[in-house]
């Protein structure tokens, strides 16, 4: 493996930098996730950053029960439609082929899902029942319009970490710290493998 540039290596330790911060009771605008907009330019990088973050929400959709303001049928209709989109995304990236109708279809299915709006006074709002199933949808995104990967894998990133207390508003608060966590160890493997926790200790 061909070691990343520094600036690649200091923008990975930076990410473990705001974990540390965050467990020690810090918190930051979540614009500091913004480093992974140039990771992501890289398509291939987008894509496994994206089915990645899907998998890890499949497992924490299966892991855990039906939360309470959803109805169970939904529920366990969200967990099968995100079985078949992390499917389907893992098949396309081991394979590198792209069946743009068939993921089309399925992402139109996951949108029709929360396909509900309001209109407030400062605009229309997309009513969300799962941030799980929306992160899911906008990873399914990035497979279809890799133009914009690098703009989705900043929302999955934001939708996967960003987290509300009233104590800090939105954005990364202590509560994020594992989150971040998950997406700073996989950018570390991707760029320098199975040894990175050595190599960024070095």
């Amino acid at each position: 493996m061909t070691s990343p540039p520094a600036a690649t290596i200091k923008k990975v330790r930076t990410l473990f930098e705001i974990t540390v911060d965050l467990r020690q009771g810090k918190d930051f605008n979540i614009t500091r996730l913004t480093t992974l907009k140039s990771f992501c330019k890289d398509v291939d990088a987008a894509a496994s950053f994206a089915l990645h973050m899907s998998k890890l929400t499949q497992k924490a959709m299966m892991e855990r029960g039906c939360p309470d303001h959803i109805d169970e049928d939904d529920w366990k209709r969200y967990r099968r439609l995100v079985g078949r989109a992390v499917r389907m995304m893992a098949s396309h990236v081991k394979q590198d082929e792209q069946d743009k109708e068939a993921m089309r279809n399925l992402w139109a299915e996951l949108r029709d899902e929360q396909s509900e709006y309001k209109r407030h006074q400062w605009g229309v709002l997309r009513i969300i029942k799962s941030g799980q199933l929306l992160l899911v949808e906008t990873a399914l995104d990035s497979f279809i319009r890799p133009e914009a990967s690098h703009l989705l894998c900043y929302d999955i990133a934001r939708q996967y970490a960003e987290r509300y207390d009233s104590r800090y508003g939105t954005g990364l608060i202590p509560e994020s710290a594992p989150f971040v966590q998950d997406i700073a160890e996989f950018w570390a493997a991707y760029f320098l493998g199975r040894g990175w926790r050595k190599q960024l200790a070095g």
